[in-house]
Protein backbone atom coordinates (compact mmCIF):
# COMPACT_ATOMS: atom_id res chain seq x y z
CA UNK A 1 0.00 0.00 0.00
CA UNK A 2 1.76 3.21 -0.94
CA UNK A 3 1.81 5.53 1.83
CA UNK A 4 1.52 9.30 1.13
CA UNK A 5 2.59 12.58 3.34
CA UNK A 6 -0.68 13.72 5.66
CA UNK A 7 0.25 17.71 3.91
CA UNK A 8 2.81 19.03 6.22
CA UNK A 9 2.26 17.64 9.58
CA UNK A 10 5.27 14.63 8.95
CA UNK A 11 2.99 12.27 9.38
CA UNK A 12 2.59 9.35 6.33
CA UNK A 13 -1.02 7.93 5.95
CA UNK A 14 -1.89 5.29 3.79
CA UNK A 15 -3.28 6.12 0.16
CA UNK A 16 -6.42 4.03 1.18
CA UNK A 17 -7.74 4.49 5.08
CA UNK A 18 -10.37 2.78 6.83
CA UNK A 19 -13.32 4.18 7.49
CA UNK A 20 -14.63 3.20 10.75
CA UNK A 21 -18.15 4.89 10.84
CA UNK A 22 -21.76 4.20 11.01
CA UNK A 23 -22.51 3.82 7.18
CA UNK A 24 -20.22 1.05 6.41
CA UNK A 25 -20.71 -0.07 9.76
CA UNK A 26 -18.32 -3.09 10.63
CA UNK A 27 -16.85 -0.90 13.38
CA UNK A 28 -20.38 0.08 14.79
CA UNK A 29 -22.66 -3.39 14.50
CA UNK A 30 -19.96 -6.13 13.31
CA UNK A 31 -19.07 -8.73 15.13
CA UNK A 32 -16.22 -8.35 17.42
CA UNK A 33 -14.61 -11.63 15.69
CA UNK A 34 -15.26 -10.01 12.43
CA UNK A 35 -13.75 -6.78 13.54
CA UNK A 36 -10.50 -8.12 14.95
CA UNK A 37 -10.02 -10.07 11.73
CA UNK A 38 -10.53 -7.01 9.11
CA UNK A 39 -8.61 -4.76 11.29
CA UNK A 40 -5.61 -7.40 11.10
CA UNK A 41 -6.25 -7.87 7.37
CA UNK A 42 -5.83 -3.92 6.73
CA UNK A 43 -2.43 -3.87 8.76
CA UNK A 44 -1.38 -6.70 7.23
CA UNK A 45 -2.16 -5.41 3.66
CA UNK A 46 -0.10 -1.81 4.37
CA UNK A 47 -3.37 0.58 5.75
CA UNK A 48 -2.10 2.97 8.31
CA UNK A 49 -5.07 5.55 8.85
CA UNK A 50 -8.31 4.58 11.02
CA UNK A 51 -11.11 7.19 10.94
CA UNK A 52 -13.53 7.34 13.64
CA UNK A 53 -15.96 9.97 15.90
CA UNK A 54 -17.65 9.90 19.02
CA UNK A 55 -21.12 10.33 17.07
CA UNK A 56 -20.70 6.55 15.20
CA UNK A 57 -22.34 4.59 16.88
CA UNK A 58 -22.71 6.28 20.00
CA UNK A 59 -19.03 5.57 21.02
CA UNK A 60 -19.29 2.42 19.96
CA UNK A 61 -16.70 2.50 16.74
CA UNK A 62 -14.09 4.63 19.58
CA UNK A 63 -14.27 2.02 21.85
CA UNK A 64 -14.66 -1.25 19.34
CA UNK A 65 -11.68 0.66 17.26
CA UNK A 66 -9.36 0.92 20.57
CA UNK A 67 -10.24 -2.77 21.67
CA UNK A 68 -9.01 -4.24 18.33
CA UNK A 69 -6.08 -2.07 18.17
CA UNK A 70 -4.73 -2.81 22.07
CA UNK A 71 -5.24 -6.57 21.30
CA UNK A 72 -3.22 -6.34 18.29
CA UNK A 73 -0.85 -4.48 19.48
CA UNK A 74 -1.14 -2.41 16.70
CA UNK A 75 -1.04 1.51 17.85
CA UNK A 76 2.71 2.02 17.08
CA UNK A 77 2.03 1.31 13.63
CA UNK A 78 -0.87 3.22 12.94
CA UNK A 79 -1.80 6.95 12.44
CA UNK A 80 -5.94 7.71 14.21
CA UNK A 81 -8.44 10.48 14.09
CA UNK A 82 -11.47 10.87 15.71
CA UNK A 83 -13.55 14.70 15.87
CA UNK A 84 -15.18 16.56 17.89
CA UNK A 85 -18.91 17.85 17.02
CA UNK A 86 -20.31 20.77 18.93
CA UNK A 87 -23.92 21.65 19.43
CA UNK A 88 -25.36 25.46 19.23
CA UNK A 89 -25.12 26.06 23.90
CA UNK A 90 -21.36 24.35 23.07
CA UNK A 91 -20.27 27.99 21.53
CA UNK A 92 -20.39 29.57 24.71
CA UNK A 93 -17.28 28.14 25.75
CA UNK A 94 -16.08 25.98 23.08
CA UNK A 95 -12.63 24.85 24.75
CA UNK A 96 -14.48 23.32 27.61
CA UNK A 97 -16.76 21.47 25.13
CA UNK A 98 -13.75 20.44 23.14
CA UNK A 99 -11.99 19.20 26.00
CA UNK A 100 -14.98 17.22 27.71
CA UNK A 101 -15.27 15.59 23.92
CA UNK A 102 -11.66 14.79 23.25
CA UNK A 103 -11.39 13.45 26.76
CA UNK A 104 -14.02 10.99 26.25
CA UNK A 105 -12.57 10.37 22.80
CA UNK A 106 -9.78 9.11 24.52
CA UNK A 107 -10.96 6.94 27.65
CA UNK A 108 -13.12 4.99 24.72
CA UNK A 109 -9.87 4.39 22.93
CA UNK A 110 -7.82 3.71 25.73
CA UNK A 111 -5.35 5.86 24.71
CA UNK A 112 -3.31 9.06 26.20
CA UNK A 113 -3.05 10.86 23.16
CA UNK A 114 -4.55 10.78 19.97
CA UNK A 115 -2.60 11.71 16.15
CA UNK A 116 -5.69 13.80 14.52
CA UNK A 117 -8.87 15.48 16.69
CA UNK A 118 -11.07 17.09 13.53
CA UNK A 119 -14.10 19.62 14.07
CA UNK A 120 -17.06 17.41 12.42
CA UNK A 121 -19.33 20.59 11.77
CA UNK A 122 -19.68 22.01 8.69
CA UNK A 123 -18.87 25.77 8.00
CA UNK A 124 -21.16 28.44 7.89
CA UNK A 125 -20.67 32.14 6.46
CA UNK A 126 -20.66 34.81 9.23
CA UNK A 127 -23.22 35.92 10.13
CA UNK A 128 -25.35 32.75 9.78
CA UNK A 129 -25.12 28.69 11.39
CA UNK A 130 -27.61 26.22 12.85
CA UNK A 131 -29.15 23.57 11.58
CA UNK A 132 -32.15 23.13 8.43
CA UNK A 133 -29.44 23.53 5.99
CA UNK A 134 -28.77 20.79 2.98
CA UNK A 135 -25.13 22.20 2.80
CA UNK A 136 -24.32 22.07 6.06
CA UNK A 137 -25.96 18.61 7.40
CA UNK A 138 -28.06 17.67 10.47
CA UNK A 139 -25.65 19.06 12.87
CA UNK A 140 -25.32 22.40 13.32
CA UNK A 141 -23.10 24.74 11.14
CA UNK A 142 -20.57 27.18 12.64
CA UNK A 143 -19.77 30.33 11.45
CA UNK A 144 -16.31 30.94 10.00
CA UNK A 145 -15.04 33.55 12.52
CA UNK A 146 -15.76 31.11 15.46
CA UNK A 147 -13.50 27.83 13.71
CA UNK A 148 -10.66 30.22 13.12
CA UNK A 149 -11.36 31.83 16.12
CA UNK A 150 -12.10 30.19 19.66
CA UNK A 151 -13.05 26.56 18.49
CA UNK A 152 -9.45 26.34 16.96
CA UNK A 153 -8.34 27.64 19.85
CA UNK A 154 -9.80 25.20 22.10
CA UNK A 155 -8.24 22.58 19.79
CA UNK A 156 -5.11 24.32 19.73
CA UNK A 157 -4.46 24.16 23.89
CA UNK A 158 -5.29 20.08 23.62
CA UNK A 159 -1.86 20.07 20.94
CA UNK A 160 -0.66 21.79 23.90
CA UNK A 161 -1.46 19.75 26.46
CA UNK A 162 -0.32 16.74 24.67
CA UNK A 163 -3.52 15.35 24.33
CA UNK A 164 -3.94 15.87 20.50
CA UNK A 165 -0.95 15.64 17.71
CA UNK A 166 -2.38 17.92 14.95
CA UNK A 167 -6.11 19.52 14.35
CA UNK A 168 -8.33 19.49 11.64
CA UNK A 169 -11.60 20.51 10.13
CA UNK A 170 -14.56 19.09 7.73
CA UNK A 171 -14.47 21.05 4.75
CA UNK A 172 -18.45 21.01 4.46
CA UNK A 173 -20.82 24.15 4.32
CA UNK A 174 -20.95 27.23 2.34
CA UNK A 175 -17.41 26.51 -0.19
CA UNK A 176 -16.39 30.50 0.28
CA UNK A 177 -16.26 29.77 3.93
CA UNK A 178 -14.58 26.58 3.74
CA UNK A 179 -12.02 27.61 1.49
CA UNK A 180 -11.52 30.45 3.47
CA UNK A 181 -11.11 28.45 6.53
CA UNK A 182 -8.40 26.82 5.11
CA UNK A 183 -6.25 29.69 3.79
CA UNK A 184 -5.75 30.74 7.45
CA UNK A 185 -3.32 28.24 7.69
CA UNK A 186 -4.67 27.24 11.08
CA UNK A 187 -5.88 23.75 10.72
CA UNK A 188 -3.19 20.68 9.60
CA UNK A 189 -6.02 18.47 7.54
CA UNK A 190 -8.98 18.81 5.68
CA UNK A 191 -11.88 15.77 5.03
CA UNK A 192 -13.12 16.41 1.46
CA UNK A 193 -16.27 15.29 0.17
CA UNK A 194 -15.16 13.97 -3.32
CA UNK A 195 -16.47 11.33 -5.41
CA UNK A 196 -16.94 10.21 -8.82
CA UNK A 197 -20.82 11.44 -8.50
CA UNK A 198 -19.61 14.99 -7.56
CA UNK A 199 -15.87 15.92 -8.44
CA UNK A 200 -15.64 19.13 -7.94
CA UNK A 201 -13.64 19.39 -5.09
CA UNK A 202 -10.75 18.46 -7.87
CA UNK A 203 -12.31 19.43 -10.52
CA UNK A 204 -14.50 22.79 -10.56
CA UNK A 205 -17.57 22.54 -11.92
CA UNK A 206 -17.95 18.61 -12.01
CA UNK A 207 -20.59 18.72 -9.71
CA UNK A 208 -23.23 16.16 -10.95
CA UNK A 209 -26.05 18.44 -10.19
CA UNK A 210 -24.99 18.85 -6.38
CA UNK A 211 -22.82 21.72 -4.42
CA UNK A 212 -19.58 23.17 -6.13
CA UNK A 213 -16.80 22.64 -4.13
CA UNK A 214 -14.59 24.70 -6.73
CA UNK A 215 -11.53 22.54 -5.92
CA UNK A 216 -10.99 21.87 -2.25
CA UNK A 217 -8.55 19.95 -2.34
CA UNK A 218 -6.24 22.01 -4.77
CA UNK A 219 -6.34 24.85 -2.50
CA UNK A 220 -6.20 22.38 0.25
CA UNK A 221 -2.89 21.39 -0.82
CA UNK A 222 -1.63 24.32 -1.74
CA UNK A 223 -2.12 25.56 1.94
CA UNK A 224 -0.06 22.59 3.04
CA UNK A 225 -3.01 20.58 4.79
CA UNK A 226 -3.31 17.16 4.46
CA UNK A 227 -6.61 15.95 2.55
CA UNK A 228 -8.63 13.29 3.68
CA UNK A 229 -11.17 11.90 1.14
CA UNK A 230 -14.70 11.30 2.45
CA UNK A 231 -18.03 10.05 0.66
CA UNK A 232 -15.38 8.09 -1.72
CA UNK A 233 -18.17 6.02 -2.34
CA UNK A 234 -21.22 8.29 -1.78
CA UNK A 235 -22.00 6.38 1.02
CA UNK A 236 -22.78 3.34 -0.60
CA UNK A 237 -24.80 4.50 -3.81
CA UNK A 238 -21.83 3.90 -5.90
CA UNK A 239 -23.13 0.03 -5.44
CA UNK A 240 -25.83 1.17 -7.79
CA UNK A 241 -28.27 -1.20 -5.93
CA UNK A 242 -30.73 -0.52 -3.66
CA UNK A 243 -29.77 -3.01 -1.03
CA UNK A 244 -27.44 -2.38 1.83
CA UNK A 245 -25.63 -4.80 3.86
CA UNK A 246 -27.11 -5.44 6.98
CA UNK A 247 -23.81 -4.05 9.36
CA UNK A 248 -24.44 -1.00 6.87
CA UNK A 249 -26.25 2.01 8.48
CA UNK A 250 -28.24 4.85 7.10
CA UNK A 251 -26.26 6.81 4.36
CA UNK A 252 -27.02 9.74 6.36
CA UNK A 253 -27.55 13.38 6.42
CA UNK A 254 -26.91 15.29 3.31
CA UNK A 255 -23.22 16.28 2.96
CA UNK A 256 -23.78 18.26 0.41
CA UNK A 257 -26.40 20.89 -1.35
CA UNK A 258 -28.53 19.28 -3.79
CA UNK A 259 -27.25 15.63 -2.72
CA UNK A 260 -29.66 12.62 -2.55
CA UNK A 261 -28.88 9.06 -2.04
CA UNK A 262 -31.26 8.34 -4.42
CA UNK A 263 -30.42 10.73 -6.89
CA UNK A 264 -26.82 9.54 -6.39
CA UNK A 265 -27.64 5.85 -7.04
CA UNK A 266 -29.40 6.62 -10.06
CA UNK A 267 -25.87 8.18 -11.85
CA UNK A 268 -24.03 5.28 -10.08
CA UNK A 269 -26.32 3.26 -12.54
CA UNK A 270 -25.83 5.56 -15.20
CA UNK A 271 -22.26 4.89 -14.80
CA UNK A 272 -21.98 1.10 -15.19
CA UNK A 273 -21.45 1.14 -19.00
CA UNK A 274 -18.22 3.49 -18.25
CA UNK A 275 -16.72 1.25 -15.36
CA UNK A 276 -17.12 -1.61 -17.87
CA UNK A 277 -15.36 0.62 -20.55
CA UNK A 278 -12.65 1.34 -18.32
CA UNK A 279 -12.25 -2.74 -17.39
CA UNK A 280 -13.37 -2.56 -13.93
CA UNK A 281 -15.37 -4.56 -12.01
CA UNK A 282 -18.32 -2.11 -11.27
CA UNK A 283 -19.10 1.68 -10.28
CA UNK A 284 -17.20 1.41 -6.78
CA UNK A 285 -14.09 0.04 -8.56
CA UNK A 286 -14.47 3.04 -10.91
CA UNK A 287 -14.96 5.28 -7.60
CA UNK A 288 -11.84 4.13 -5.82
CA UNK A 289 -9.47 4.14 -8.68
CA UNK A 290 -10.83 7.60 -9.69
CA UNK A 291 -9.97 9.08 -6.37
CA UNK A 292 -6.18 6.99 -6.16
CA UNK A 293 -5.69 8.94 -9.68
CA UNK A 294 -6.40 12.45 -8.41
CA UNK A 295 -3.77 14.76 -7.22
CA UNK A 296 -3.40 16.22 -3.53
CA UNK A 297 -5.02 13.66 -1.76
CA UNK A 298 -3.46 12.16 0.93
CA UNK A 299 -6.09 9.31 2.07
CA UNK A 300 -9.19 7.95 0.42
CA UNK A 301 -11.75 6.99 3.55
CA UNK A 302 -13.39 3.52 2.72
CA UNK A 303 -16.06 2.25 4.89
CA UNK A 304 -16.62 -1.08 5.21
CA UNK A 305 -19.25 -3.22 6.37
CA UNK A 306 -17.51 -6.51 6.21
CA UNK A 307 -14.16 -7.98 5.45
CA UNK A 308 -15.88 -9.06 1.54
CA UNK A 309 -15.78 -5.08 0.89
CA UNK A 310 -12.07 -4.64 2.17
CA UNK A 311 -10.32 -7.23 0.13
CA UNK A 312 -12.77 -5.66 -3.04
CA UNK A 313 -10.97 -2.23 -2.13
CA UNK A 314 -7.29 -3.68 -1.56
CA UNK A 315 -8.08 -5.58 -5.49
CA UNK A 316 -8.77 -2.00 -6.68
CA UNK A 317 -6.41 -0.45 -5.32
CA UNK A 318 -3.57 -2.80 -6.23
CA UNK A 319 -4.98 -2.16 -9.80
CA UNK A 320 -3.60 1.53 -9.85
CA UNK A 321 -5.38 4.71 -10.25
CA UNK A 322 -7.57 5.29 -13.24
CA UNK A 323 -5.77 6.21 -16.68
CA UNK A 324 -5.70 9.75 -17.43
CA UNK A 325 -7.97 9.27 -20.34
CA UNK A 326 -10.59 7.46 -17.65
CA UNK A 327 -10.09 10.56 -15.31
CA UNK A 328 -11.22 13.01 -17.50
CA UNK A 329 -13.99 10.70 -18.61
CA UNK A 330 -15.55 10.35 -15.49
CA UNK A 331 -15.48 14.36 -14.99
CA UNK A 332 -16.88 14.56 -18.45
CA UNK A 333 -20.03 12.49 -16.96
CA UNK A 334 -20.60 14.86 -14.15
CA UNK A 335 -20.36 18.26 -15.79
Amino acid sequence: MEQRPLGKTGVSVSAVGFGCGAVGGLMVRGDPAEQTAAVARALEAGITYFDTAPSYGDGRSEENLGRVLRDLGAWRHVVVGTKVRLQPADLHDPAAAIRRSCEGSLRRLERESVDLLQLHNPIAADGHGGAGDAATGSSAAIPLAIVTGSVAEGMQRLVSRGLVRHIGITGLGRTPAVHAAVRTGTFATAQVYFNAVNPSAGFPRARGGEQDFEGLIGIAEAAGMGVINIRVMAAGALAAQPTRHANAGDPGPLLADGAAYRHDLERAAAMRALAAELACQCPLELALRFALATLGISTILVGYSDRTQLEDALRWTARGPLPPEGTARVVELAR
